[in-house]
């Protein structure tokens, strides 16, 4: 059946690519219906639906055409599914000759009749009205957009049009457009795949959703034998037998071995499809996916510091001036420039830090990939941002790898002067762009090979940082843009400033607190690791409702290390904000062994926090996407990527910056401040009679 021709609808699929409107989704979920029409009535031709009328029924309420097959042979898996015994039973033959004689004037009606209880008007039925194509294209859409992160609706029909609504060519395109590499692409034993196809099962209200589990993943199983059974490329009738061999068959929970990969023939039928080039969709999503990369980069550089050394002192460096562009691989640049940053210009208040100011790190990861790009496109000329993000991901965020592609690709290319380094340094907000761009260009150079060899380690001690300064510290100091304060703060600004400088301290307390409890009571590590340094929080987690205001649980991320040896591992705990509960019952922590698995939570990710998750076992993984994927959730995938990508991408000045308050160089945060305090004691109602005052 894999393979097999559509017939019915458009001889060709032309999905609208430009329009995010509500028509032109209407437009993509009208051709991909088309589609699905076709599938169904290929599915119903193969179906011995004469010999067993209880077939009919159960293609109208299971027979979705997702899967991990072709459309059709998902269509007929999922509806020979669990079919009840006496469905399944021989009839005497002249009973069945007799029922033949009886049916063969109103077969061609009782076709009709049913093919038109898949097909929809143009408007979308309600929600219990809905047709099993209309709940079998809710289930693609839901399984693609649970799957893959930052992915909206209006391109998930875009490939799915593309696609001819199969959905692991689907993902094929997608994996094609995001530069996967093979370690990233789609896994059917995953975590997160099983997920999707729950969430595909409650948003097209399957009516036995384990059952259907079951059926798909035993489907994977025996692909080939299916297809000996039922050949692909020609029409065939399933008989009874068929039939009955097929339910037992899928019935049967197996346990999927690594060779079984339905992508395999996903992509042959991407080739059958004639799909030869996929137009660039994903220029937003895009850049969701390099910060996905660009949290693992610094998650790293992290990791490879003295951690005495990186919370007394350059924590401040990292958030300051820590970006990854440079001219070494993205995690020796980090080290690099914080370290470079740190001895150049250091902080005005030295102090030791606990856990990284989650909202700073966040845009320092953001306004890197902004250097990235801007460092790429001033090195390839007439390249679009689009493009310069797919050379990126492409190439691992190193950008000479990226140049050298695009050169290979035709493109004309420049070395890496001091314009592109300028124009990096510009998009990336740098505090001393000009400072850099001197340093980058002739002070690094020089000690370029001293630098590389040193980097060589891969945990820095306390004496290889402090190589590292002295060969990076400056022959001369280099020009700040303000030496002298112009502007001081108001008495209501210190205020305000030392209000926020408490909070943080509390939270950091607070935070340490319970992540400490959880790692004592790990049960993975039985308490013999210690707190290293906390990288990110969220504690906005486990809403129920939009008026509760409180949530329940923080999401955090730490590196600790054995309390007998040095070697870092990364962390994610989920802990109660709770300050009188249990710790030891409300909290808990999990090692994460590889930083960059496709682990989602809704929670997260709609704050734009990139906190790495465990692969299950925490709030706002598996169970609240089924509960968005079957409208229960004050979530949706929609709010996520909105809501995410304004978090994930802050512009302006934050509160946040009064960590590093420089008097000498942070005039603009200086008048933030003075603003914020003033409209803090604004006393509206004066102010509103005074403008009426003067208006009148």
């Amino acid at each position: 059946m894999a393979g097999r021709r559509r017939r019915g609808g458009s001889d060709g699929c032309n999905p609208d690519l430009s329009d995010d409107s509500r028509a032109g989704m209407a437009r993509n979920r009208r051709e991909i219906l088309r589609f699905m029409y076709g599938y169904y009535e290929a599915a119903f031709d193969a179906l011995p639906l004469e010999h067993m009328p209880a077939l009919a029924p159960r293609l109208l309420d299971a027979g979705v055409c997702f899967g991990f097959a072709d459309p059709v042979t998902n269509i007929i898996a999922n509806t020979v599914c669990f079919l009840p015994d006496e469905d399944g039973e021989p009839e005497p033959n002249g009973a069945k000759k007799r029922k033949m004689k009886t049916m063969a004037s109103g077969q061609a009606r009782a076709r009709d009749e049913i093919l038109s209880k898949i097909v929809a008007g143009d408007v979308p039925s309600s929600l219990e009205a809905r047709t099993i194509a209309e709940r079998s294209l809710e289930g693609l859409v839901s399984f693609l957009t649970s799957y893959f992160r930052y992915l909206p609706t209006w391109d998930t029909l875009r490939y799915l049009c593309l696609a001819r609504a199969d959905l692991l060519v689907a993902v094929h395109l997608i994996e094609h457009d995001r530069c996967y590499r093979r370690k990233d692409e789609f896994g059917i034993r995953s975590h997160t795949a099983k997920t999707a196809l729950k969430c595909a099962a409650c948003s097209a209200r399957q009516p036995n959703i384990d059952a259907f589990l079951t059926c798909s993943f035993s489907l994977v199983s025996h692909l080939s034998v299916i297809a000996q059974t039922v050949p692909a490329g020609r029409r065939c009738r399933l008989s009874i037998q068929d039939i009955c061999w097929l339910s037992g068959l899928l019935l049967k929970p197996v346990k999927l071995k690594n060779s079984q990969n339905p992508m395999k023939l996903a992509a042959l039928r991407l080739d059958q499809y004639g799909i030869e080039k996929v137009p660039p969709m994903l220029t937003e999503s895009l850049r969701g996916v390099l910060l996905d990369k660009i949290r693992v980069v610094y998650l790293k550089a992290i990791s490879r510091m003295p951690m005495e050394d990186f919370r007394s002192l350059h924590h401040h460096g990292l958030l300051k001036g820590g970006y990854c562009y440079g001219p070494f691989s993205p995690i020796s640049n980090i080290i690099v420039n914080t370290v470079w940053y740190g001895t150049a210009f250091p902080a005005a208040q030295a102090f030791e830090l606990d856990m990284i100011c989650t909202r700073i790190s966040i845009r320092t990861e953001s306004r890197s990939l902004d250097g990235l790009i801007n460092l790429l496109r001033a090195r390839i000329s007439e390249i679009s941002e689009h493009d310069a993000m797919v050379y990126l991901l492409k190439n691992n965020l190193k950008v000479c790898k990226a140049v050298l592609m695009a050169r290979q690709d035709g493109h004309n290319t420049s070395s890496c002067n001091a314009s592109a380094y300028k124009a990096a340094a510009d998009a990336a907000r740098h505090p001393e762009p000009e400072a850099y761009v001197q340093f980058a260009i002739k002070s690094l150079p020089v000690v370029s090979s001293a630098v590389k060899a040193l980097l060589t380690t891969h945990t820095l001690s306390s004496s290889d940082i402090l190589c590292l300064s002295r060969l990076l510290s400056p022959s001369r100091s280099y020009p700040s843009k303000s030496l002298e304060p112009i502007d001081e703060l108001t008495k209501d600004a210190i205020e305000m400033l030392s209000s926020y400088k408490e909070n943080f301290f509390t939270q950091q307390k607070f935070v340490r607190r319970k992540v400490e409890a959880a790692l004592q009571n790990c049960e993975q590590t039985k308490g013999q690791y210690e707190l290293r340094v906390i990288c990110a929080v969220n504690d906005s987690v486990g809403r129920k409702s939009f008026r509760d205001l409180k949530y329940p649980y923080s999401h955090v991320n730490f590196w600790a290390s054995p309390k007998a040896g040095t070697s870092l591992t990364l962390f994610f705990a989920e802990v109660s904000n709770d300050e009188e509960d249990d710790e030891t019952q409300q909290s808990f922590c999990r090692p994460v062994l590889d930083p960059s698995t496709n682990v989602r939570c809704c929670y997260c990710e709609f704050e734009g926090t990139r906190i790495v998750h465990p692969v299950e076992g925490y709030c706002g993984g598996a169970m609240d996407f089924e509960k968005m994927a079957s409208g229960r959730h004050t979530i949706t995938n929609a709010r996520i990527i909105s809501h995410g990508e304004l978090k994930a991408c802050p512009v302006g000045i934050l509160g946040e910056e009064y960590i590093y308050f420089d008097p000498a160089r942070d005039a603009n945060f200086i008048r933030a401040m003075n603003q914020s305090a003033w409209a803090a004691n604004l006393d509206w109602g004066d102010e509103i009679r005074r403008i009426r005052q003067m208006r009148a």
